[in-house]
């Protein structure tokens, strides 16, 4: 799913012969919308921004956050659009691979990506906005596994490492494992298994072929619904830790900080008109009890 950024700019308001020729031009044209477009409505609205060339990026099998397949390309998505919207800054927004998008806004190929967790290794390479959403990730476990999750994750103590030691893990391409898992992965502890979606990992552990995932809460609920596999999986009690997903914009790219400070501004507006709590409504599969 792809929004075009506005209509074609220009009107022929103008008398002569000259004016009549550029719209014909205008609109014999291939649209490309500018970034900059004025909302409409009553009263003077904001300077609109030009268009930097650039479009804003996302993948797809994050439900409900962002997809093609979504409604308005998911909760984030819309989020984001709209927050920039605040501002008079309408964007493209592309669909891609999450690694080849990650990685075209840190080389400057794009504006910006969303949803991402704050890692320390993405900190030195792109700017994060303020939290869009904040969320609790839980262990997912597969039911022919005797694996159990009794908490002690991000910043608690040793339980939730002893929980998970020769134990295997599930992590999509292109998502973050919590850094204490990490950590194991790295010095043998862990397995993990990394296929390209996160629908193939909870098959994967429904199968029993991966003990655990950990997710936030509303894409965990979000991919077992989808996938009718709710009998064969068990959520843990406690969460593994909460963690906020966010906008993040490229350290290289020219205005980054301004571009960043303009989506937060808009996202406080959604915020403070309500419009956050609606689009959150609407978008999340609530988590079974």
């Amino acid at each position: 799913m792809r929004e075009s950024a506005g209509g074609v700019a220009g009107r022929a308001g103008r008398a002569g012969l000259g004016a009549v020729l550029a719209g014909l031009l205008l609109c014999m044209a291939p649209v490309r919308p500018s970034a900059g477009e004025a909302q409409s409505g009553p009263g003077p609205g904001p300077v609109p921004a030009p268009y930097t060339g650039l479009d804003l990026v996302t993948g797809n099998d994050y439900a409900p956050y962002t997809g093609e397949d979504l409604p308005g390309g998911g909760l984030v998505t819309e989020l984001v659009r709209q927050s920039f919207a605040v501002g008079g800054r309408r964007f493209d927004v592309r669909f891609l691979p999450w690694k080849r998008g990650y990685d075209g806004v840190v080389l400057g190929r794009f504006l910006a990506t969303f949803p991402y967790v704050r890692t320390p290794e993405r900190e030195r390479e792109v700017l994060f906005s303020d939290p869009v959403v904040e969320v609790r990730q839980y262990v997912y476990l597969s039911k022919r596994s005797a694996m159990e999750f009794h908490g002690g994750g991000t910043g608690g103590d040793s339980g939730g490492e002893a929980d998970f030691r020769g134990r295997t893990v599930c992590q999509p391409a292109g998502y973050a494992l919590p850094a204490e898992l990490e950590e194991m992965v790295q010095l043998g502890r862990l397995t993990r298994h990394t296929p390209s979606d996160l629908g193939a990992c909870v098959r994967m552990v429904a199968a029993g072929r991966a003990d655990a995932l950990v997710i936030d809460e509303y894409s965990g609920a979000a991919s077992i619904a989808r996938a009718g596999l709710a009998e064969e999986i068990r959520v843990s009690e406690q969460p593994f830790a909460v963690v906020t997903l966010h906008l993040v914009v490229g350290r290289a790219t020219p205005g980054a900080d301004a571009m960043v400070a303009a989506f937060n501004d808009g996202l406080k507006m959604l915020k403070q008109q309500g419009i956050y709590d609606r689009l959150l409504a609407a978008h999340t599969v609530q988590p079974a009890p």
